[in-house]
């Protein structure tokens, strides 16, 4: 009878497995670095003035002149019930009755602009902060990535969750980008909230969150990679990768501060999804609880993705027909009406900034919500003439993004567009070129304490990477090397 893995000697171990004594390990050798990365930029100061930040990829681009840059037209319906939130922002109280949670801290910037209008390269551009170039597209790594990259340096002993968690990306047109040219640990934890909950949560109460089952397999698994010929494997480097997420994952599932992430009351889950919870893969509300039990457990976890896509594909904003059925039409793609999209977003959205406001942050004398940026993003805008179909269809002219809490002025309003939302009568800011999402990830980095002028020059093509493009393919011919500086000051 075989002993127990745990128990046996290396030299037991290589008999079983059948290897030579003379067998090397190098399971989970640390991949590569980038080692030469520079600023290019000596004006660039990072304004380091938030801790966390929450995106809320809003999949499928919800129109804006229903929304945050409302046009009445003579489409609109006549139960839109508009209510002033200041004296260029006006919203519909029908599609989101919880406007007064969040609206009043909001900025908007409605100038932004986007070349790409197929929702899958739109999508790369939002999640990635740059256009889509197939030449180089695997080692290019997403936002989040350079974000854990970069905050690596900044992680405590006591951190398990990975610095950059998404949620539902994996049911997205664009799935889930990862870690590009950079090492495996920084390619982010991709959250199914259809399945993470019953799968990870355990039952509460249990306080030091070992699992016992899980222990004993890691210990094997430990023991069988001390004589792992891997080293003279040519699939070593990728098995490498591997042995970095295992690490990973089995110090966040031995973690109980996960385990109590996972933990969701009843009372909690109708707040943020309402009762009866609305149908879909993928819940912006069981999104936001988790992500605020996230930030508040304060385990390493601090740039946070929220997928709104619902049944996944172009999202539940493709808007293309019927975008004011108010008889739940089964539409196509995983599309539904705005009278039932927008609310779900709204209770979401509002609850999350409710409760972060209220919670205790990193810094004692600070609430979570002044430590944590949420920015709302598009792929692109929708046209503000309705189809034959009763839809809008894409369009990327001009659009709206929304930012509000960490360092972010209130009731800002950045650039401005015709009456019928056609194209921008002004930019908002200093610069003849609209704002684009690589605004965006500048803005992210800057106000994390990132460089946004920093370029890594050891890439596999031999192209340098810039942490944020000034003349990508297929785009303007010139991008502003600069954050929305207008959201603070």
């Amino acid at each position: 009878m075989l002993k127990p893995l745990g128990n046996m000697t290396r030299r037991e171990l290589l008999k079983v497995i059948g290897l030579g004594v003379g067998a090397t390990a190098t399971f989970g050798a640390q991949a590569a670095w980038p080692r030469k990365v520079r600023a290019q930029s000596r004006t660039v100061t990072p304004r380091a003035n938030v801790r966390n930040v929450i995106v809320i990829q809003n999949v499928g681009a919800m129109s804006p002149a229903e929304t945050l840059d409302f046009k009445e037209s003579k489409w609109t319906p006549k139960d839109f019930d508009i209510q002033r939130v200041n004296s260029e922002f006006n919203i519909s109280k029908t599609l989101f009755p919880n406007y007064e949670k969040w609206a009043p801290r909001a900025s908007l910037v409605r100038s932004m602009y986007e070349n790409g209008l197929v929702h899958f390269p739109a999508q790369y551009h939002t999640q990635c902060g740059r256009a889509l170039n197939p030449a180089i597209v695997r080692e290019v790594p997403a936002m989040g990535s350079i974000v854990a990259y970069e905050l690596e340096s900044e992680r405590r002993e006591s951190d398990t969750f990975p610095t950059y968690i998404s949620m539902d990306l994996w049911n997205a047109n664009c799935s889930q980008i990862g870690q590009g040219m950079l090492p495996a640990q920084f390619a982010g934890l991709d959250l199914n909230t259809s399945t993470v909950f019953q799968t990870f949560g355990g039952e509460a109460g249990e306080e030091d969150g070992i699992d016992p089952v899980l222990a004993r397999r890691w210990e094997a698994l430990q023991r069988m990679s001390e004589v792992s010929p891997i080293g003279q494997n040519p699939i070593g480097g990728k098995a490498s990768e591997y042995q970095s997420h295992y690490q990973y994952a089995y110090r966040l599932l031995q973690d109980a501060r996960f385990k109590g992430a996972l933990q969701l009351t009843e009372e909690e889950k109708v707040r943020y999804m309402g009762d009866p919870a609305p149908p879909g893969t993928c819940k912006i509300g069981l999104q936001a609880l988790l992500a605020r039990n996230i930030l508040a457990a304060d385990a390493g976890a601090r740039f946070l993705w929220l997928c709104n896509c619902y049944y996944g594909g172009n999202g539940c904003f493709d808007n293309h027909e019927w975008m004011y059925s108010r008889d739940r039409l089964a539409l196509t793609n995983g599309r539904i009406s705005i009278y039932d999209s927008a609310p779900m977003l709204d209770r979401a959205l509002g609850n999350l900034v409710e409760d972060l406001s209220t919670m205790p942050g990193h810094d004692p004398e600070k609430t979570l919500l002044d430590e944590t940026m949420i920015v709302v993003a598009h792929e692109f805008g929708r046209d503000p003439v309705m189809n034959s179909n009763e839809g809008r269809d894409h369009w990327g002219l001009c659009f709206t993004d929304m930012w509000l809490g960490g360092a972010v002025q209130p009731g800002r309003v950045i650039g401005r567009t015709d009456d019928r939302g056609w194209k921008v009568v002004d930019n908002g800011w200093k610069y003849n070129e609209q704002p684009m999402h690589d605004h965006d990830t500048s803005t992210i980095y800057s106000c994390l304490g990132i460089d946004y002028s920093k370029v890594i020059e050891d890439t596999p093509s031999g192209r340098v990477f810039e942490y944020q493009q000034t003349a990508p393919l297929g785009g303007p011919e010139f991008i502003p090397l600069t954050d929305i500086e207008e959201l603070f000051v």
